[in-house]
């Protein structure tokens, strides 16, 4: 990692926080290890250097320090780089941020790695078979950032899936500087090979990267539009709905703050509430079609086994759906597990579990846990699909984002502490 003294007490605010007027001089190119365009990306074969992010770190529009900030990036992700150009305070790598973005990093705040085919992700030289026939290896591709997987490998191609932030996919091969995998319908699809990071597993792994680790975590919401009553935008009924302000919101601070604390987490932003209109659907339908979206899912990803569906209550007084922790607002969180589910014991058991875990670190933060049957509801809450699939109910309807983002994270960093143990117990 290379730091510039002279400067480093002046800007690291700027590099970590937001941006206020520095210095402005314009970029000196240098030579880099690859390029990387948005037309003609260099061949997967040819070595790559990678950023790699240290802590919580802004990506910015051009290499300056009073740039817009384009991104905050978080720790653990890598970006590939086009190029370095001299700027304000020192060198800037220009990054990839998709098929056709790129933007600016400052290179005394992040550490660079090459990654070449015959080494993992990492940097580390494959191990040695000593002369005896080598097992197949697959390579994973981990997204870092919504990317397109395309019908062919060509950046006008058609789009036919949206790849989440800590998904993976397992190449099939490769045509020219794209990736080759195969979709949940059988059919073959691209990825650039520029917007992803690649880990070669060997034949004997038998595993997709987070299987090992205790699988990954999978956030949708069957009820995608619940919102509060102090921004909803309907309000028709016992209903609190808005198309933008709504739920969803909280689920991508979990999946954004689990990311930041290791855990790997795909969060879906499918409107279900739409697909039902487009389908002319009845709303009692709602957990058939989120159960297409796990389903999907599953079979891209084999390694998702934490299933979180994320809701609001209903209008429940906020005397009983709030609680203060250190002076701050947050919204409880209610367990809901179905007995509709033949194996629901082993739901409740993980139920029981993390709902102790969360009185142990923020009291008071917990419901408790539902129990309903199909007399209750839907009873099943495609919970059948993991022993590890709960409903979570944040707050109601009384409550405000800022109060259900607060629990997010609380819940986070809770889920966080029981997935290292899980990881460290499967060693």
């Amino acid at each position: 990692m290379r730091y510039h003294v002279l400067c480093g007490i002046v800007v690291s605010g700027l590099l970590f926080g937001s941006a206020h007027p520095a210095f402005a001089a314009g970029p000196v190119r240098l030579p880099s290890a690859a390029t990387v365009s948005s037309g003609a990306a260099a061949a997967a074969s040819v070595p790559q250097q990678l950023v790699k992010i240290t802590d919580v770190t802004n990506i910015r529009q051009t290499p300056s320090l009073d740039a817009p900030v384009v991104k905050k990036a978080q720790p653990g992700q890598t970006y590939a780089i086009v190029e370095t150009v001299a700027g304000p305070g020192g060198d800037w790598h220009k990054v990839v941020l998709g098929e056709d973005k790129t933007a600016y990093v400052a290179s005394w705040v992040v550490e660079t790695a090459e990654n070449k085919p015959g080494k993992s992700s990492t940097g580390q030289e494959k191990p040695s078979t000593g002369g005896k026939q080598p097992e197949p290896s697959r390579t994973i591709l981990n997204i870092i950032d919504v990317t397109n997987v395309r019908a062919e490998p060509d950046l006008e191609s058609a789009v036919v899936a949206k790849a989440q932030p800590g998904q993976t996919y397992t190449a099939t091969g490769t045509e020219g500087a794209w990736y080759k995998v195969s979709m949940a319908n059988g059919k073959t699809a691209y990825i650039a090979s520029w917007v992803v990071t690649a880990t070669t597993l060997s034949g004997s792994a038998g595993q997709s990267a987070g299987q090992s680790a205790g699988g990954q975590v999978f956030i949708y919401h069957t009820h995608n539009r619940e919102s509060w009553k102090n921004v909803a935008g309907s309000k028709s009924g016992s209903s609190v709905d808005d198309a933008k302000t709504n739920i969803t919101l909280v689920g991508q601070e979990l999946g954004r703050v689990l990311q930041q604390k290791g855990v790997p987490a795909i969060t879906a932003n499918d409107d279900i509430a739409g697909r039902l209109v487009l389908k002319n659907l009845s709303f009692t339908q709602s957990y058939s079609e989120s159960r297409k979206t796990i389903l999907e899912a599953k079979n891209t990803n084999p390694a998702l086994s934490y299933l979180f569906d994320i809701h609001r209550d209903a209008d429940v007084p906020r005397s009983q759906t709030t609680v203060t922790i250190n002076g701050k607002a947050y919204a409880r969180i209610m367990f809901v597990v179905g007995t509709g589910n033949p194996g629901y014991e082993d739901n409740a058991v993980f139920a029981e579990t993390l709902k102790e875990l969360l009185e142990k670190k923020y009291p008071g933060l917990s419901r408790g846990i539902l129990v309903k049957s199909a007399h209750q509801g839907n009873g099943e809450y495609n919970q059948s699909l993991s022993p590890t699939s709960l409903l979570l109910e944040f707050g109601g309807v009384n409550n405000t984002l800022e109060e259900n983002k607060r629990t997010a994270a609380a819940f986070a960093d809770v889920f966080a502490d029981y997935y290292a143990s899980v990881q460290s117990k499967s060693k």
